[in-house]
């Protein structure tokens, strides 16, 4: 029986694979991630840690990209046989049990688990710059934000509101710009993670067409050409999203295991982003269906002083609410049906 801690046998199993791999370098690994998915970090900086044993890998997507990369790879250069993800996967849960064990002095709870109020050891403390991390973090994405409700139920990324793209890609240079990194071993390639896996994300709303000009507050998927390439774009669009809700939510749940992400611990969010006082303005408006197309929704005081040519029926009422908040004024805009016999 192996009698070589839980971390070692894992970063020997790794150094064993990569040279069964035909030794490739940490660069051009971290190619091969970029070329299988492009939300993958495989750095330098993240793979020579696991390699020399001084951090466990996080359980996520970068991980298993590793090893299937190293075993495909080991295959057709030695042909070694793959062990498989779960295999892989259970040595990186030991190991990273193992580590739990010894930070908190001999018994730690399962992988993710809270610990118990009562009977149970409490862990350390976190540390004070990792608890100002992820709180910066926090309020720019809060757990709680319509952001993250409205992408996890979303069937489709055809429209996106305003309110939610800009939540997101408004919070990607602020988290960039944040150069301090965590103590915690495990948390920072966790934190990285999610940064690749939001980069992904507002790659693809980037490149969607804002259309509110035309009244909805939406991001539109564009029209390349036909349906079955609008279809693929929609499919690349929930993929990224749903890789980096993956990611997110595995970064938030290491945080409440540290004891860093309950609700009493995260900072009021900004108006808007999901949390905290809102500065809502309500207006009621005319609308009119303009003769070539689309919408208009004027103040009711002038609605009558404009020229009814330019416009044709039906009418209607229009609630216009504005929220604003640190990412601009947010619109969105709600028609009423009336029959008014052609006069508004």
């Amino acid at each position: 029986m192996d009698d070589r801690p839980a971390a070692e046998h894992l970063a020997r199993a790794l150094r064993e694979l990569k040279a069964k791999a035909g030794s490739p370098s940490y660069d051009t690994i971290a190619a091969w991630g970029q070329r299988q998915n492009p939300a993958v970090n495989l750095s330098k900086s993240k793979l020579s840690p696991w390699f020399n044993g001084i951090s466990v890998p996080a359980d996520g997507r970068p991980f298993t990209t590793l090893v299937e990369l190293l075993e495909a790879r080991a295959l057709q250069k030695s042909r070694t046989p793959k062990r498989g993800v779960p295999a892989w996967r259970t040595m990186r849960d030991a190991a990273d049990q193992e580590r739990r064990r010894a930070a908190s002095g001999g018994s730690a709870p399962a992988p993710g688990a809270i610990p118990s109020a009562r009977g149970a050891a409490e862990a350390p403390p976190p540390a004070v710059g990792d608890a100002d991390k992820a709180g910066r973090l926090l309020r720019l994405l809060p757990p709680d934000g319509l952001w993250q409700s409205w992408l996890r139920k979303a069937e489709t990324m055809f429209r996106v509101p305003l309110d939610v793209s800009n939540a997101v890609c408004d919070a990607l240079p602020a988290l960039e710009d944040d150069q301090f990194t965590y103590v915690d071993p495990e948390l920072q390639p966790a934190h990285e993670a999610m940064l690749a896996g939001l980069r992904a994300l507002c790659l693809e709303l980037n490149g969607m067409t804002d259309i509110s000009d035309e009244g909805p507050q939406v991001l539109e998927i564009s029209h390349p050409g036909t349906a079955v390439e609008r279809n693929d774009l929609n499919r690349q669009a929930c993929t990224a999203r749903d890789r980096f809700l993956s990611v997110y939510w595995q970064l938030v749940n290491l945080l409440n295991g540290r004891g860093i992400a309950s609700p009493k611990d995260i900072p009021e969010s900004p108006p808007g982003l999901g949390s905290g006082p809102l500065d809502i303005t309500v207006e009621l408006q005319a609308g009119y269906t303009m003769a070539h197309g689309g919408v208009a929704l004027l103040p009711i005081e002038v609605a009558g002083k404009v020229s009814s040519e330019a416009f044709s029926g039906p009418y209607f009422f229009g609630i216009r609410a504005a929220n604003r908040g640190p990412i601009g004024v947010q619109i969105a805009a709600v028609g009423i049906d009336i029959d008014c016999g052609g006069d508004i």
